[in-house]
């Protein structure tokens, strides 16, 4: 009876979304085109995520302090669940992403993905992404946050996947600050696999800022496990 009711919770969860995508985000977007409020786009999904996450029971806490200057460093997450960036757009704040570049050639995504200042990535394709550190240093300059998950993919069972070193090389030749931020049980509250989902809190560990001087005088290898680290030290 209980998995019953989490896939049905899990089905209205995904249907929610849905909605708010064919009718909240048309007329936001259509509203942000025509006033040039293309920073202030993603702010809707403050209040839409807290009021989907209050209806389905989800509790969202952040343990620790947010930094100073956050907006201006490229975030690192763990990735554990599709919910992941529900927490993060509502939590922590709004943000552009790295996204594969097979979600720009679905157009209703492209367009979303496009106007939000998000970038697309081309795994193991240097070339493809050749332009990345400029146009990541460009959104900083203009306080425009951006956020990428070193794993690649979800984990099912919570624990960290070993990350990519593409994005490390990015980041570096960018020389730009990076925000790790652990996530912690959003694997229990909604998993990678079904669609069952399952009320509880979600837990946000903000870390401390490692500053672009920092990862300077840092290998790719040492940069890559010193963010590992950080991530990894709440779950471990």
């Amino acid at each position: 009876m209980a998995k019953i009711r989490a896939n049905i919770l899990g089905i209205l969860f995904y249907l929610s979304i849905v909605i708010g995508l064919i009718t909240i985000v048309p007329p936001w977007t259509l509203y942000c085109v025509i006033l040039g409020k293309q920073q202030k786009y993603m702010l809707a999904c403050k209040p839409f995520f807290a009021v989907v996450f209050f209806l389905f029971g989800i509790k969202v806490k952040i343990i620790g302090e947010m930094p100073e200057h956050g907006k201006a460093c490229f975030m690192l997450c763990n990735h554990q669940s599709f919910i992941d960036v529900p927490v993060i757009m509502q939590k922590i704040f709004p943000c552009a992403f790295l996204a594969k570049k097979s979600l720009f050639q679905i157009p209703y995504f492209r367009l979303l993905l496009t106007y939000t200042g998000s970038l697309p990535v081309v795994r193991g394709d240097k070339q493809a992404n050749a332009d990345l550190p400029e146009k990541i240093q460009h959104h900083l300059s203009e306080n425009f946050p951006i956020m990428a998950f070193p794993e690649g993919t979800r984990s099912e069972d919570g624990k960290i996947l070993p990350f990519k070193n593409g994005i490390f090389h990015i980041i570096k030749e960018a020389n730009v600050p990076i925000f790790p931020v652990t996530l912690m049980n959003a694997h229990k509250v909604l998993p990678k696999t079904g669609f069952a989902l399952y009320p509880g809190e979600i837990k946000v560990f903000p870390h401390k800022i490692i500053a672009a001087k920092e990862i300077e005088a840092l290998s790719i290898e040492q940069l890559k496990e010193l963010v590992t680290q950080r991530i990894a030290e709440p779950i471990s």
